[in-house]
């Protein structure tokens, strides 16, 4: 009898069962339970009311808060295995991974006031036509779907852009200045969905674009928040 190496014997589980955990690389579903019951959820710690980002105690508003985002929330904090997740999805071109982690946005983050209309950010085409997918339209489907509140597509992104993973925040707002603009019926009431927030940057100009557009309010939704150091400025 000729026993597989484990080698092999992966290699066939992941053909039968699918391409295993993008945290632990066990074979099995793109998430397996035990990586995440491990996710650091931002709701567990103390935050900014507004913008939802962590802090040691609950506050008010705060230095991080997003300038022309009304509030703003996040499912995770930026810590392992969340950066492993996100890289598979978006450079692994793992979207099978977006309905466990928008179950997760959906779950923890809960459903938005009646009325609203997600709008994913979108990327710009030639990043969208390599990459096949927008893993933000993705995680606003899943919401949708769990929420009952319905996705609009109206924000168009020109242009290839930079990539803004590793710039600073001064070349972040640089870059996507006039990135986005309204296309189609703007929303009243938008919420922006996307993937990870460092800066804010990005929901920061999407969020002026819609208000010029005509929508009176706009909030924010993300799966992921990449969090400054505790001891960082607080208003309130």
């Amino acid at each position: 009898m000729v026993v597989p190496v484990p080698g092999l014997l992966t290699a066939i589980l992941d053909l039968v069962i699918g391409d295993g955990c993008a945290a632990c690389a066990i074979p099995g579903p793109p998430l397996c339970d035990a990586c995440r019951d491990s996710l650091p959820v931002l709701a567990a710690v103390g935050a900014c009311h507004r913008c939802g980002h962590p802090w040691p105690a609950p506050v008010g508003a705060c230095g991080q808060c997003i300038p022309g985002v009304g509030w703003a929330r996040q499912a995770l904090a930026y810590d392992p295995p969340v950066p492993a997740l996100v890289t598979a999805l978006k450079d692994g071109h793992r979207r099978s991974l977006a309905a466990p982690l928008g179950a997760l946005m959906a779950a923890h983050l809960g459903p938005p006031p009646a009325g609203v209309v997600l709008v994913p950010v979108p990327l710009a085409r030639q990043r969208l036509a390599d990459r096949g997918f927008n893993q933000a339209a993705l995680l606003a489907a899943v919401l949708s779907r769990q929420w009952g509140t319905p996705v609009r597509p109206v924000l168009d992104r020109a242009g290839h852009g930079p990539r803004q993973r590793g710039s600073s925040a001064r070349d972040r707002r640089a870059q996507v200045r006039g990135a986005f603009r309204a296309v189609g019926d703007v929303p009243l009431h938008a919420v922006l969905v996307d993937d990870v927030v460092t800066t804010g940057a990005t929901l920061s100009e999407a969020a002026r674009v819609l208000r010029a557009a005509g929508a009176a309010h706009v909030g924010a939704v993300a799966l992921t928040r990449v969090a400054v150091h505790p001891g960082s400025t607080r208003v309130g």
